[in-house]
């Protein structure tokens, strides 16, 4: 039956443009722009934290190519199974779907070039346990990128949001160096932190 369900719910996303270069309503910004914004480039090695039903999943997988990964990582079990229903009927070969939880991602990596975030930041009931455990599947070099609504530009849903600076002093706080904030997108910053 939950075969049957995902298989479903894959079918109505796809006849109605799920997942693929634009969306609107809460995805409404461009991800071609957004990825390369981030820096995402063919080969990396990517977690994603909040994959969900993989809106930035599957561009990304493209995105990083055959020699690359992106582990979809998710606390929500049925998400991570569509996820992996859509891989095994589209032959994607460089998705890992990865159950978290809601203090540590459990990545199965240290090696990660880069954390990507989007859309969810503001909805972790403990985003600064889960910054430090974020820490131990990162190098030096790797890059922390959390896509977010500004609720200051968006308007609606204002309070669901977290500010600008709430968001940055809960990186300060976990020992990130904020790169950059960028405002390109409508009502979305970028946040890229190492």
């Amino acid at each position: 039956m939950n075969l049957q369900k995902n298989t479903l719910i894959f079918l109505l996303l796809s006849l109605f443009g799920s997942v693929s270069l634009s969306q609107s309503g809460p995805n409404d910004f461009d991800v071609e722009v957004a990825m390369n914004l981030m820096g995402i480039e063919q080969g990396m090695i990517i977690g994603e934290a909040g994959a969900g039903l993989g809106f930035f999943t599957f561009p990304m997988a493209e995105r990083t190519g055959p020699s690359g990964k992106v582990y979809a990582n998710d606390i929500n079990s049925r998400s991570l199974s569509y996820i992996r229903n859509k891989c095994a009927a589209e032959s994607i070969a460089n998705i890992y779907t990865v159950p978290g939880e809601v203090a540590d991602p459990l990545f199965p990596t240290n090696d990660l070039d880069m954390v990507v975030i989007i859309h969810a930041f503001h909805d972790f009931t403990q985003p600064a346990a889960w910054l430090e455990n974020l820490k131990k599947y990162m190098n030096p070099g790797t890059t922390l990128a959390i896509l977010d609504r500004d609720p200051d530009r968006y308007g609606a849903m204002r309070s669901h949001f977290m500010s600008r600076e709430k968001l940055v002093a809960y990186l300060t706080e976990a020992g990130f160096q904020i790169l950059t904030v960028d405002t390109t997108l409508p009502y979305d910053n970028i946040y890229l932190a190492k």
